[in-house]
């Protein structure tokens, strides 16, 4: 049984019938796969389904999948539902199709519902289908395989979703997602209503999804939510040190034990993985800091661009470099008299070559901009220098403390919640906008832009400090000085 739960009490479950079915095709559920067939398969007085979305939190390894693989089967081949499969990775999908395509063949009285014709299974890569046929040779239930994107599945109708990698989804890809269910509620027939499943693990600090983590969080509030919510999971990092104690722990939060897991295996995995990664990957342990928090949402910053912006007004450079010293981005904001600030990226670029290309840059702008930004504890220093022997005053040059960079970095995402700021749609800063995680900067609150797998912070940030410039500075190029 899982260790946390907000699952209610429910009227009746076609569960023991759905696990006396496949029991007797030689399938075997584990404890907690037999009770999740049940939760699934749970309905109310009204014959509508008790939850209509269910997650399910597990370790890796422990068979999260298995019980919705035979609960679509069940869906799409019994009840002549329309099943879509949908998971972050391709081959993650591929294995679903795969395993159900082997049992079903395999199977002469579940072959023998398909589509005749070689119409009952679908191969083609990025497109595989289950298609099921009524006993009165109309067209049945289905299951469609569908790797997700920001614009998966628009356009088609589902009764059932299964969101496996659920760790993964975003907010774009569930407002994809979560619509094709709508057209299958038909109020006229209770048992038609959409159901939606998220299968998924805890997820690390560089995974981008927030659905996962949303609905764990609202689980564990106690906020009186319509989603039902099972985890297998310890609270806190264990101490390491008491093994005893640990598998005490892994028998707790993993259900494969002794079926798929063997305690070899887990004990070998205490003496070489760290204590937050071991605690994440096998006693199901969520972080604070799980998933990040991306300081800038998708459609704040859409709603941003502009298509013909006019590069006039009070103008900014700054240049941000990254941490390690391997990279500059050169940045620039233009604020006009009247209307939004607009910034953008003139170049990033490595610095394997050095950073004379930013000297020269900089220096041939002499004089036009108000201000020039320059931030990192790699190359900023020596970039300052350069420019002031190239002949940049030093009064042009800003170097911005931690507090300063703080209120750039904050400035800059209030500015695109309130749509008080403006680019043009680079792609690179989009990803680096809204794919990048925020980083703790001092003790009270402060953050900044951190990097990820997908992303280079150092773009939004170079245009953040250029923002930031161009809305501080008193500095007005080519004014005159009166003299009194």
């Amino acid at each position: 049984m899982p260790t946390f739960s907000t699952v209610r009490a429910w009227s009746y479950t076609d569960g023991d019938d759905a696990v006396g079915l496949f029991i007797r095709y030689n399938v075997k559920f584990y404890e907690s796969q037999d009770y999740e067939l049940h939760v699934f398969l749970a309905r109310d007085e009204f014959g509508e389904y008790a939850a209509k979305t269910i997650c399910v939190s597990k370790p890796r390894q422990n068979g999260k999948s298995y019980a919705a693989r035979f609960y679509a089967l069940w869906m799409a081949c019994i009840e002549g539902k329309r099943v879509l499969y949908s998971a972050h990775h391709g081959k993650t999908v591929r294995k679903m199709f795969k395993e159900l395509r082997n049992f079903i063949e395999s199977t002469p009285d579940f072959a023998a519902m398909l589509v005749p014709g070689g119409r009952g299974i679908y191969a083609a890569a990025g497109s595989e289908g289950i298609y099921f046929i009524n006993e009165d040779g109309t067209d049945g239930g289905c299951i469609e395989f569908q790797t997700r994107t920001n614009s998966a599945a628009r356009g088609e109708t589902y009764h059932v979703i299964i969101v496996d990698e659920a760790q993964e989804l975003t907010d774009e890809q569930l407002e994809a997602l979560k619509p094709t269910t709508f057209a299958a509620s038909d109020v006229t027939e209770p048992d038609s209503d959409p159901q939606m499943i998220f299968l998924g693990t805890p997820p690390n600090v560089k995974c981008p999804g927030t659905v996962f983590k949303r609905h764990h969080d609202s689980a564990h509030a106690d906020d009186e939510s319509s989603i039902w919510w099972m985890e297998w999971a310890v609270d806190e990092v264990p101490d390491m040190s008491d093994r005893d104690a640990v598998m005490e722990l892994v028998y707790q939060t993993n259900p494969a034990m002794g079926y798929r897991i063997k305690e070899s295996t887990m004990r070998d995995a205490m003496d070489t993985m760290s204590p937050d990664g071991f605690a994440r990957e096998c006693l199901g342990w969520w972080s604070k800091t799980a998933a990040y928090d991306t300081a800038i949402s998708t459609a704040d910053w859409n709603a941003c661009r502009i298509e013909n912006p006019r590069k006039e007004g009070l103008l900014v450079y700054a240049v941000k470099f990254t941490p390690d010293g391997l990279t500059g981005t050169l940045a620039a904001c233009y604020k006009p008299d009247e209307g939004a600030p607009f910034v953008y990226v003139i170049e990033s670029r490595a610095l394997n070559s050095g950073i004379n290309w930013f000297v020269e840059q900089l220096a041939a702008k002499h004089g036009k901009a108000a201000q020039i930004v320059i931030d990192g504890v790699s190359n900023a220093q020596n970039l300052n220098d350069r420019l002031l022997q190239n002949g940049v005053a030093a009064k042009e040059i800003v170097r911005p403390t931690a507090s300063a960079a703080v209120a750039a970095y904050s400035s800059l995402a209030n500015a695109v919640k309130e749509r008080q700021i403006a680019h043009y749609g680079q792609p690179a800063l989009d990803i680096s906008a809204t794919k990048t995680r925020r980083r703790p900067i001092g003790n009270f609150g402060g953050w900044g832009f951190a990097s990820t797998d997908e992303a280079d912070a150092s773009l939004i940030e170079a245009c953040a400090l250029a923002y930031w410039g161009a809305m501080t500075t008193k500095r007005k190029p080519g004014r005159k000085a009166v003299v009194r």
